[in-house]
């Protein structure tokens, strides 16, 4: 990309992500300059030293249930994270040992160091020693959650011990305000909520002066999130504001000794109550495009909800209504395994790791929100977070599933044979992917072609494509090209607008205008459900020079070549009217993991407007 082009995709990015966001981030790096993050550090120690060392207690208020029962297969987890190796990204254990003890500034992988000497405002979120959330990942504390369930079975109190004596030397080792585990206000959270469900669980394994240590840390560390929180609300503008406000707003109920609670719980509740009502769309749908991602701000929610009412403090009806539409969205793309399609952004994020189920399986976050919303479950099993919180059901009534959100532009065509979902909708928040008209196709269970998710946010622009590019989507690309230029390390310019024109449970059709500024080109696709067989459309309207056309699928299972035309992909027979290569296709269900797949690829050049017409065929 030359330099003007550069600029100029720069410029537009700006003005996509508006001029307000424009001008907090020019002031956020005036302030970097100005030290002034140094003299808010300096202001919070100033608090932490006068405040009464007596405030620093926690009540219990009966948030979990101390004679929860947990599962076999996590014994393993707490075992291990004993000893340093910590279960990450719900999917690969990590040796953060050193010494005996864990390196919390260590990212294991690279066996590379970041430093504790620095404050944290004065670190790299890309640094010199990898991927930041490597790092980050101890301590988050999903250990906490392998050491209550080993406990809760075996009543061996070497894991109450692990768990007191990890926070204990992650504080020593983590004096405020330096290293990178003080960056990132949501990390903050995460780390402070599962400290409180330590609190609750173990509490008679932790003395006062240990348990003031805790709380001391704890006060510190919301100061922290005060001192920053529009950070995340008017820049990053996701998930992140609403773990810091939720942070926030629990910091200020479940300790109201402190003198700014009434401060914290306000503004807490203020910025949660504007973040889910821009966030989450009128349909249930989510700012961040990511069914990963909405999984972690329901779960946010749902804790918010249960401590509120443990409390008796009433929250506003948008709250509930929010949580609700968020759940009925999730469950309509539910799969007979629990798992949803592998779409959007995905970091691993697991806010209650305390299930047996695999990371992809939503039936025990979207069970424990329906309880808390409307006191029904909607599945039979998966009922361990709801006996931890120790929450009443009433029983298990089904909830109304959905084929359409147009607000937030998900389409979904379903019968006996087939599950299959669309993406048409044109951005109004920062995309993640290049994915517009992306078709994810599952069949019994089995997603068939799928979305090939985002690896690593710490990765070669190269490679990242692989993921994030129209490569890693099951769309169109035309000219080898993406449909949005990348701009600096999250954004993109010319964000992607298309809209749907027609649906119904057999049939969708859509425009596409991806490549109409660059090209002048628009994809219409139309698909028509029969009993046994998709049948996909693509029309490339308006070429005018020669042009090169590729229809991309991805996936993780076997391909049988049949002939230049046509293969067989487990049950089923594709087939087109232009020929098909294979390539290797990279899919990645877990951050920082990835497996090798295909990627078919039926691809033609054409110098007039051209029809791709592509059957999937179920063969029993």
């Amino acid at each position: 990309m030359s330099l003007l082009n550069k600029f100029k995709s720069i410029y537009n990015y700006i003005l996509l992500m508006g001029i307000d966001w424009f001008i907090f981030r020019v002031k956020y790096e005036f302030l970097k300059k100005i030290n002034y993050f140094d003299k808010a550090n300096s202001n919070i120690l100033k608090k932490v030293i006068k405040i009464d060392k007596k405030k620093f207690f926690y009540k219990k208020i009966g948030l979990v249930n101390c004679d929860f029962i947990g599962e076999n297969q996590l014994i393993e987890k707490a075992k291990n994270a004993a000893l340093g190796k910590i279960f990450a990204f719900s999917n690969e254990y990590l040796d953060y040992k050193e010494n005996n003890k864990i390196n919390w500034h260590k990212n294991p992988i690279l066996n590379i160091k970041s430093s504790h000497y620095s404050s944290w405002n004065k670190l790299s979120d890309f640094g010199e020693y990898g991927d930041i959330k490597l790092i980050w990942e101890a301590s988050r504390f999903p250990q906490i959650y392998f050491f209550i369930n080993a406990y809760s079975l075996t009543k061996d109190e070497k894991y109450a011990n692990a768990c007191k004596n990890q926070i204990l030397d992650w504080i020593d080792k983590n004096p405020f305000p330096y290293g990178v585990n003080y960056k990132c206000g949501q990390e903050i959270s995460f780390r402070i909520f599962s400290w409180i469900i330590a609190l609750e669980y173990f509490s008679k394994f932790f003395n006062n002066e240990e348990e003031n240590k805790i709380v001391e840390n704890i006060y510190t560390s919301l100061l922290r999130i005060d001192a920053n929180i529009d950070y995340a609300a008017k820049s990053v503008k996701n998930n992140h504001s609403i773990s810091e406000a939720a942070g926030l707003f629990i910091g200020g109920l479940l300790f109201p000794q402190f003198k700014e609670s009434s401060k914290l719980l306000k503004k807490g509740l203020k910025y949660l109550e504007n973040e889910i009502s821009y966030q989450i769309y009128s349909d249930g749908t989510y700012i961040q495009h990511s069914f990963t991602y909405q999984r972690l701000a329901l779960d946010i929610l749902s804790f918010v909800i249960i401590i509120s009412k443990k409390l008796k403090f009433e929250l506003s009806k948008e709250v509930n209504n929010k949580h609700l539409n968020m759940i009925t969205f999730l469950n309509s793309f539910i799969q007979e395994n629990g798992w949803l399609p592998n779409y959007g952004s995905n970091d691993g994020a697991n806010l209650f790791p305390l299930t047996g189920d695999n990371y992809r399986d939503f039936r025990s976050s979207l069970n424990l929100a329906n309880v808390i919303n409307n006191e029904n479950s909607l599945f039979s099993n998966h009922k361990k977070l709801i006996e931890f919180f120790a929450l009443e059901e009433k029983g298990i009534v089904p909830l109304q599933t959905k084929l359409e959100f147009r607000d937030g532009g998900y389409y979904i065509l379903k019968n006996k044979k087939f599950f299959s979902f669309i993406r048409a909708h044109s951005y109004r928040d920062r995309p993640a992917s290049n994915d517009m008209f992306h078709l994810d196709i599952w069949s019994n269970g089995k997603n068939i072609f799928c979305d090939a998710g985002s690896y690593s946010y710490n990765t070669s622009k190269i490679f990242k494509n692989n993921f994030i590019g129209v490569i890693g989507h099951n769309t169109i690309m035309i000219n080898n090209s993406n449909q949005m230029e990348q701009v600096l390390n999250f954004g993109y310019s010319n964000w992607t607008k298309a809209i749907c024109l027609d649906f119904n449970e057999n049939y969708f059709l859509g425009k596409n205008y991806a490549y109409l500024k660059k090209f002048g080109i628009i994809q219409q696709r139309e698909i028509k459900l029969k009993d046994d067989k998709l049948i996909i459309l693509d029309s490339i309207k308006n070429i005018k020079e020669n042009t090169n056309i590729k229809q991309i699928w991805n996936t993780k299972f076997n391909i049988q070549i049949i002939d230049n035309y046509t293969f067989k992909i487990d049950n089923y027979i594709v087939s087109s009217n232009i020929m098909y290569k294979l390539e290797k296709s990279y899919i990645s269900d877990y951050y920082n993991s990835y497996t090798e797949g295909i990627r078919v690829v039926f691809e033609t050049n054409s110098k007039e407007d051209f029809e791709i017409k592509t059957i999937i065929e179920y063969k029993d």
